[in-house]
């Protein structure tokens, strides 16, 4: 079912029509001519013949991503306004723009920034795998640039068309600069006009892949001639979409004060936010949808996979660690899972006894069963315990076994009012009830000390 009318569909093939005809010879392949048609018959502007420059496989890198359902970010709400929502929707696409968001405003003015800086930082979590399209703001597109230089974020396109005198063409220059996929307008012009044009060129060619379907869900509605596709076809059927970007957070013994800026970032895009109990009551006034995590992975793995909102799983220090990454990442794939992590209990234990551990080996009794000749070969050992193979318990076995000739430097609640270091030899450990289930345990051969 199509929106424009016979007239109109006549008027857009007689543009379309003069446009190639006028334009004359160019140098894009038949699969690119039809983005860039569309950006002129969007300006009246044959300049763009020029200074369009598809880089790095962009038409198919787009046409891949937003027919997955891949997330889109704008630097401004006019991009977001020119798009036909029925089209995204059947691709299962969701927008994201932040520039008018109070907490990117406030951060802005705190650290004089712009607003379109602060915006993409605040999108930090969800530029991964997405398309990006910046039509207004150079500083949005050199913020996308330096993310990808200097910290490995990856998204599957950049549309760069952002218009202006200042920083306009630099930013495009840079972008051309990375290997990332990109549609860039070189020079000055550009604007939201362009990117919208863009996308809509770039949707209509992912609804002519093979296997697309061009039938329109039942009730959907078009808004104009701007949502009609590049080619001339109809638009596309709703197809699944890929999950909503994760991001494992670790949080260390200082807790949410001592997380660094890209992670504070992550944690506040979430619309999702899960963890464990301790962990959420730290942003307790977060205002995520929220999944509590108990022995329920297999539930959580589900949820996030689920999900249409940019998603962060709170962990303990380093997630990657005997933590819940390893697990996250099985089910999810690598592709849509980003971690953050933090210094591992372990790493802070071994900083309070001031003693390295490069040459340690570390190991976990957590839900794992407690053995003995894990222990005994090495000289330094790192243990996560859990309320069954407890450090008493540890010690016992060490002592059935004859292996006596350890000190033990137990470890609890670091970081917080209750920390407490204690070096025991084992025979006192052996005896200890009341621990703190919140413990590492460090045992080094007494001839070592």
């Amino acid at each position: 079912m199509e929106q424009i009318t016979a007239p109109g569909r006549q008027i857009e093939e007689e543009s379309f029509a003069t446009i190639d005809r006028e334009a004359g010879a160019h140098h894009f392949t038949p699969e690119q001519w039809p983005v860039v048609r569309r950006v002129i018959h969007a300006s009246a502007d044959f300049e763009f013949k020029d200074n369009i420059v598809f880089h790095r496989h962009a038409l198919e890198a787009g046409i891949a991503a937003l027919a997955s359902g891949c997330g889109l970010v704008v630097d401004v709400e006019m991009i977001r306004a020119g798009l036909s929502a029925p089209r995204l929707a059947r691709f299962g696409i969701t927008t994201h723009c932040f520039i008018s968001d109070p907490q990117v405003i406030e951060e802005a003015s705190r650290l004089n920034l712009t607003r379109a800086v602060a915006a993409m930082r605040r999108a930090r979590a969800l530029l991964a795998n997405s398309v990006i399209a910046v039509g207004n703001a150079p500083t949005a597109l050199l913020e996308i640039a330096r993310l990808a230089r200097e910290e490995g974020v990856r998204p599957a396109l950049v549309i760069a068309v952002p218009v202006g005198f200042v920083n306009a063409v630099e930013s495009k220059e840079e972008v051309l600069r990375l290997d990332l996929p990109a549609i860039v307008a070189r020079g000055r012009k550009g604007g939201s006009t362009i990117a919208v044009a863009i996308i809509h060129a770039l949707l209509a060619l992912a609804a002519q892949r093979p296997g697309a379907s061009q039938q329109q869900p039942a009730g959907a509605q078009e808004n104009g001639p701007a949502a009609q596709s590049a080619a001339g076809g109809p638009a596309p059927q709703f197809r699944p979409r890929t999950p909503a970007p994760v991001t494992i957070v670790g949080i260390g013994a200082g807790g949410p004060q001592d997380l660094s800026a890209r992670a504070l970032e992550a944690v506040r895009g979430a619309r999702l936010l899960c963890g464990g109990e301790r962990h959420l009551a730290l942003f307790a006034g977060h205002p995520a949808r929220r999944f509590v995590i108990r022995s329920n992975l297999p539930d959580l793995a589900q949820t996030l996979d689920d999900a249409r909102e940019p998603a962060v799983v709170l962990a303990s220090g380093d997630p990657n660690f005997y933590g819940v990454a390893k697990y996250l990442v099985s089910r999810l794939g690598k592709a849509q899972v980003e971690i953050v992590p933090a210094p591992s209990a372990m790493q802070e234990a071994f900083a309070r006894i001031k003693e390295p551990w490069d040459d340690a080996v570390l190991l976990s009794f957590h839900g794992r069963p407690l053995k003995v000749e894990q222990i005994v070969p090495h000289h330094k050992v790192g243990i996560f315990t859990d309320p069954s193979n407890t450090p008493a318990a540890v010690a016992r076995a060490l002592l059935a076994a004859g292996a006596d000739g350890y000190r033990a430097f137990l470890c609890e609640e670091l970081g917080s009012l209750n920390e407490r270091v204690r070096e025991l030899p084992l025979e006192e450990l052996a005896r200890l009830e009341a621990v703190s289930a919140l413990n590492v345990l460090i045992l080094i051969a007494a001839q070592r000390l």
